[in-house]
């Protein structure tokens, strides 16, 4: 049997995004970075990190590579826009960051711009829970959100803010899970937060593009209001000119935010499905991680959908006023078409009249001079048959005019049957 040459790339797939297994206690550095045009590959970034630990370096091209090294894991995932990188630390606060298990620089060399920056503590389940006060404390403010995740195994809470250091912090008290249970928790609150910030990139671009919005959408309804005045023909074509810049100024906002909107509803998508797969309860007067969002995040995203409706709304009004402003441009050359048919119609009558007034002197003149040669035939005939040649010639007259009208008739019959060439 021969394999599909993607065979093992899309199997291996399936299996090469799965939380990294995390016992408590234990510290977590999330770190995702936004990649473009001119930004070195962080791959290679990563491979240079692994021979400098001695551990298996990625495989070339590698979507995604997971090392275990001295005093925790690090694993790195690359993604459509950008990449993330987790660094699992084993042991408490007391230690430091994660980050500290890494070479010294070694992260301020990744390339890319930082979007997100997360350090996770996970406390162990013999340690007791922090209080209302603890919590305040540890992040400067009470203004957080907190739930028992997992059937009640473990507990979440998190600020959501960017703190001075550059990190937005994250403490999860572990009640009980395993290993790996705790890193897939782990892993979703991190990507909850990797995925709102993602989806977020909409946000100011749905702010900036309103103006421009609003101009075309006052243009547009001038144009419309103009269309009920406009009865010249000048008039309808300034009109067309200016439906036409208004579509295409529409057009060039729409391929502009197209992608980045169609990103910001697959990213909300992911946080609402990762915000479900927690099975948050309540904890203390915290509200949840679901709903702080819904009353945060949600508005945000509901902007940027109203800005792409609004867009696609702008597209379909001005197609259906050009379409109007069309159909009225043809209505106007139907009428005009008209009549000039109904004047080609009245020139054609009248050529007809003409010609069958030229065809009647042309009988005339004709018969005139075959008359005359006739005559003088005669003359010269009577001279020698002593026939009566002016009664000959006045019976010729009627003979000789029939015969040229019919000739004349026969000939125009004739043309008018022949096919045009």
């Amino acid at each position: 049997m021969r394999d599909h040459e993607l065979r093992y790339v899309l199997n291996d797939e399936l299996h090469g995004r799965p939380g990294l297994p995390v016992t408590a206690p234990a510290r977590v550095t999330h770190l995702a970075f936004t990649i473009g045009e001119g930004d070195g590959d962080p791959l290679a970034h990563v491979k240079v990190l692994c021979d400098t630990l001695g551990v298996k370096p990625p495989t070339e091209g590698a979507p995604h590579h997971w090392a275990e090294i001295a005093g925790g894991q690090i694993k790195y995932e690359r993604h459509g826009e950008f990449y993330r990188l987790s660094v699992v630390a084993d042991g408490g606060p007391e230690k430091g960051e994660a980050l500290a298990i890494l070479p010294v620089g070694w992260v301020d060399g990744l390339p890319g711009a930082r979007l997100v920056g997360i350090h996770t503590r996970i406390m162990d389940k013999d340690e007791p829970g922090p209080d209302v006060a603890a919590l305040a404390a540890i992040f400067g403010h009470e203004d957080l959100a907190g739930s028992r995740t997992s059937s009640g195994l473990a507990t979440v809470w998190t600020d959501f803010r960017i703190g001075p250091d550059g990190y937005t912090r994250i403490i999860v008290h572990d009640h009980g899970l395993s290993p790996l249970r705790l890193g897939r928790v782990v892993r979703r609150i991190h990507e909850i937060e990797t995925y709102r910030m993602m989806a977020l990139l909409a946000l100011p671009l749905a702010r900036k593009v309103q103006s421009e919005l609003a101009r075309l959408e006052r243009a547009l309804s001038k144009v419309t209001a103009d269309m009920l005045s406009a009865r010249e023909s000048h008039e309808d074509e300034g009109l067309l000119t200016a439906l036409s810049a208004i579509a295409r100024d529409v057009e060039e906002i729409s391929s502009r935010t197209s992608y980045r909107f169609s990103a910001a509803r697959a990213y909300s998508a992911l946080v609402d499905k990762r915000i479900a797969e927690l099975g948050e309860e309540k904890v203390m007067s915290f509200q949840r991680i679901g709903v702080f969002l819904d009353r945060r995040f949600t508005p945000a995203m509901a902007t940027c959908t109203a800005v792409s409706e609004r867009i696609k709304s702008l597209a379909e009004r001005s197609e259906r006023a050009s379409n109007l402003l069309r159909t009225r441009v043809d209505i106007a050359l139907e009428a005009q078409n008209q009549q000039l048919l109904k004047s080609m119609e009245k020139r054609g009558h009248q050529q007809l009249r003409l010609q069958q007034t030229v065809e009647g002197l042309s009988v005339v003149a004709i018969s005139y001079y075959l008359i005359g040669i006739l005559g003088k035939l005669i003359d010269g005939f009577g001279a020698y048959a002593h026939v009566e040649t002016k009664l000959v010639s006045l019976l010729s007259i009627p003979v000789v005019v029939f015969i040229v009208w019919y000739g004349v008739r026969r000939l125009r019959e004739h043309i008018l049957r022949s096919p045009p060439e």
